[in-house]
């Protein structure tokens, strides 16, 4: 599945997207993507799966590429497992490399965690994305321990904050515009 991405400001100006992996049961109903991408981990076969993705929605934009006039990018998640797995991340290269002008049109998400597990790691990864002309986004970020130091380290071309700080940021009391002055105000 594909989920749009949208500017606030100017909405109609481009239609981006994220993939979403989804598995239909029988039934019709939806398996979450939590547990594909678990049980994909849990069998070892993580890397198949993002390699499948890749491939996947490399194919399906060259395909449809006189219809994404105003798509700039397409954005997809690789597992923690896939970037760690050096042969992954060589089959990853070869297949942005093949894609050609296509490759623009990816921004590969990395989770903060993941980014920070081996830095020099992920900024050679990094690298080597944007080399082909892909771009990077730095996802969940501020999930964790993130110190914004490490945004200088990792040349993302964009960044996803973590939900949890946008999620209702309209109901606490902090995030109110005040009529009066605070204490501290010079």
């Amino acid at each position: 599945m594909m989920q749009p991405i949208l500017s606030l400001r100017t909405p109609y100006e481009a239609l981006d997207f994220e993939v979403l992996l989804r598995m239909r049961e029988a039934d019709g109903s939806t398996v979450s993507a939590k547990k594909i991408i678990a049980a994909a981990e849990s069998n070892g076969r993580v890397a198949v799966l993002d390699r499948w993705v890749l491939e996947t929605v490399l194919k399906w934009i060259a395909a449809h590429a006189r219809h994404l006039k105003n798509t700039r990018f397409v954005c997809l998640n690789f597992s923690g497992g896939s970037l760690n797995d050096e042969r992954f991340v060589q089959d990853a290269f070869a297949m942005l490399a093949n894609a050609g002008r296509i490759a623009e049109r990816i921004c590969i998400e990395v989770t903060e965690t993941v980014a920070l597990h081996d830095l020099s790691n992920t900024r050679r990864f990094i690298d080597k994305v944007r080399a082909f002309g892909a771009k990077i986004a730095l996802d969940d970020f501020g999930a964790g321990y993130t110190s914004f130091s490490y945004l200088r380290e990792l040349p993302a071309d964009a960044i996803k904050i973590d939900g949890a700080f946008v999620r209702d940021v309209h109901n606490h009391p902090a995030n109110l515009p005040s009529s009066k002055p605070s204490s501290n105000s010079p």
